[in-house]
């Protein structure tokens, strides 16, 4: 009888492990869900269809995407059967990845492992595979992304989808290890200590999400309870996360949804082969009895949000409850897809080759020793082409923080997906930003003909634009300032909904007019005229 090396027993004994927690049924034709005693599950799928029915593909845990198509798989949900528009929710999901793979380069690394495991659901091994390679090309020490401290968000989703799906072996899991190790919160003994969650500055965020993430990844990776250091996190993070406990029973970290954290606590004690009744309130009331007898709203919604995250969750922890792990029969095989070129960041240089004897040099080299600006990694600023609306985003965004506000949180994340329709087309390096700008009320959005909002990213500022966004944060930082009167010579050009902000941001000097007295309103703005803009605004700040 042949014996396996050590190390091929423990990998062999990972992925069974993997496989066990993936709630995944195997591929083929599912049938519709049954009551299984449990109106709470089929009140939640039932949301869900009527979401799709209504709305159509929001590809994004918020929405009914692929994720939702995930879970619903587990439920035995025939994907096939939701239509909206004359398309049905298998076929819009596989349109939507296909989609995600043609610019995978700006698609999020959770999106990317999302899609990854509702393909592996369906039994699309060609397009698993393809996920499969990308997720695997992009890994590195820092994950699978590197974009800020708000990349443990995507890194952490993605791992553990990547391990409910049982692939963790296809990806180098030593790598997944010290990552999730490194960025535990163990500094000090106080209320954040086991957590995991992200960095603004100087000050830490724990998330709940992201410390349940941990906990099931790192058991995944430790399935024999033999790596103590493993075993120390999940023990501290298993502490948090039951420190969060509510008297009804609940789970919430800060501002959190109720129903998300409740629901993720079920699913991780299950996932480690614990009672979930077991965690008790004072009033003796547990996260099963939230989830049963106060999950569900009087309209047929979830949660406080009441959007088909929450019945999503709501669904995933019922599974967790009824002991619905199935093994996935077959995993997909990495196809020959490369990684295309993902869009830059701009980097933090110092000086650069393009700016000598500009007339916005000095202008520009200040908002970069105030991490205001920044230049290109060819070492470039690009300073008359047209500023994007995603850059001035990422620069005002800058500036409102050295007035100290908070960083952006999963529910401003979620509520940028929520907000904008193109959220999804957002580059990875300018995401953050975007959230923050829209929390902030910095930006808005395009009205389109069926009452949704998109942010356009990509289209360049215009100097009335600029204005208006310059004014806000003036409103922000010294209260109501009166609008200079607009003697400009083309004063009938700048749009009506322009014209206060032109006017507060006239009398604030951060805007002025040409030497022939003209404002040019619609005119696009460079990047040497945005620092320059920029530049004027930190000095009345």
């Amino acid at each position: 009888m042949e014996t396996l090396h050590p190390g091929r027993r423990l990998t062999a004994l990972v992925t069974a492990v993997c496989l066990i927690i993936g709630l995944l049924v195997p591929p083929g034709s599912p049938v519709r869900v049954e009551a299984a005693g449990s109106p709470l599950a089929d009140k939640a799928v039932q949301f869900l269809q009527h979401d799709y029915a209504k709305n159509g593909l929001i590809n994004s845990e918020v929405g009914v995407g692929s994720y939702a198509l995930y879970v619903l798989s587990q439920a035995g949900v025939d994907a096939g059967a939701w239509v909206h528009q004359g398309m049905n929710f298998r076929e819009a999901v596989i349109k939507a990845v296909n989609d995600d793979l043609s610019k995978e380069g700006e698609v999020r690394a959770k999106q990317l492992a999302q899609d990854l495991a509702a393909m592996q659901a369906l039994g699309e091994k060609d397009l698993a595979g393809r996920l499969l390679q990308v997720l695997k090309n992009r890994q590195a020490d820092k994950g699978f992304e590197d974009i800020g401290p708000l990349s443990i968000y995507n890194n952490m989703s993605s791992f553990d989808l990547l391990s409910r799906a049982g692939l963790m072996d296809q990806i180098n899991t030593g790598l997944a290890r010290n990552y999730i190790l490194e960025r535990q919160y163990v500094k000090e003994q106080n209320a954040r200590y086991g957590s995991w969650g992200s960095l603004d500055g100087n000050n830490y965020y724990a998330d709940f999400m992201a410390t349940a993430q941990a906990v099931r990844v790192l058991h995944c990776l430790d399935p024999e309870k033999k790596d103590p250091q493993v075993q120390e996190a999940i023990k501290n993070g298993l502490a948090w996360m039951q420190k969060q406990q509510k008297p009804d029973g609940s789970f919430v970290a800060g501002m959190d949804d109720p129903v998300i954290d409740t629901a993720e606590v079920i699913v991780t004690l299950k996932t480690l082969g614990m009672d979930p009744a077991a965690w008790k309130s004072g009033p003796g009331k547990s996260a099963v009895d939230y989830l049963m007898n106060k999950s569900l709203n009087a309209d047929g919604s979830f949660g406080t949000s009441g959007n088909a995250m929450d019945a999503t969750w709501v669904l995933w922890a019922w599974l967790a409850l009824e002991g619905k792990a199935k093994n996935q029969a077959t995993q997909p095989q990495p196809g020959p897809q490369e990684e295309s070129g993902r869009q830059t960041q701009p980097g933090a240089e110092a000086t650069f080759k393009d700016l000598n004897g500009h007339w916005a040099e000095g202008a520009i080299k200040r908002l970069v020793q105030m991490k205001v600006a920044s230049g290109y990694p060819d070492g470039t600023f690009k300073p008359e082409e047209q500023v994007t609306r995603y850059e001035i985003a990422s620069m005002m965004v800058r500036m409102v923080r050295l007035l100290k506000p908070a960083g952006a949180s999963r529910q401003d994340l979620l509520m940028l997906d929520q907000k904008f329709k193109d959220s999804r087309y957002i580059p990875q390096w300018a995401h953050e930003a975007v959230a923050v700008a829209l929390r902030e009320g910095l930006i808005s959005g395009y009205p389109q003909p069926d009452a949704t909002l998109i942010f356009k990213g990509e289209e360049p500022v215009s100097r009335a634009e600029m204005a208006a966004v310059m004014a806000r944060i003036i409103k922000k930082k010294c209260g109501e300032v009166a609008p200079k009167e607009l003697d400009f010579a083309d004063a009938d050009q700048i749009p009506a909904w322009a014209k206060e902000a032109v006017g507060v941001a006239y009398a604030s000097g951060v805007a002025g007019g040409y030497p022939d007295r003209t404002f040019r309103a619609e005119r696009k703005v460079t990047r040497a005229e945005a620092a320059a803009m920029l530049l004027r605004l930190a000095d009345v700040l």
